[in-house]
């Protein structure tokens, strides 16, 4: 008796499940990217400091604060690129406790600011309930790097 064997065809490469999963991949990362630059005002230029050779961590629901000056010299701040009055920021910072009572704010101040206009901004947190404040800093361009003494 003779028995037909068929012998297999050789399996291919199948490429739509990969596809999918590198699909799925791209969305996740697309959907969870937290989109740096609208929380920057592009006119602050943060202060540097000589010791920012590693970048801090940031909070995960840490709200980003710019402030500067205009032209006239007068408070600019900014969230999102919208800006407020220091009583507007007052008021959305004390929405904010109510949800997180440990709500982490980033202060972004300009470098040419005058401190008072940051100690302006420091005590309008303090005043909506917010304790857990941190300024932001860059690190100095390599031409700005202090000299060694000789």
């Amino acid at each position: 008796m003779k028995i037909n064997a068929k012998i297999p065809e050789p399996i291919g490469f199948q490429l739509a499940p990969m596809l999918d999963v590198v699909f799925l991949l791209l969305i996740f990362f697309v959907v969870t990217q937290k989109f740096i630059l609208n929380e920057q005002d592009l006119k602050v230029k943060v202060p540097t400091a000589y010791d920012s050779s590693t970048p801090e961590p940031r909070a995960i629901d840490e709200m980003i604060i710019n402030a500067r000056e205009n032209e006239n010299g007068e408070l600019v701040v900014t969230i999102d690129r919208v800006e407020f009055t220091l009583e507007q920021l007052k008021n959305l910072l004390r929405q904010q406790v109510l949800v997180n009572e440990h709500q982490p704010v980033r202060i972004r101040g300009d470098a040419e600011m005058r401190w008072q206009k940051v100690a302006d901004v420091i005590s309008t947190c303090t005043a909506a309930g917010v304790y857990n404040v941190s300024f932001s800093k860059q690190m100095p361009m390599s031409s700005d790097a202090p000299k060694a003494a000789e």
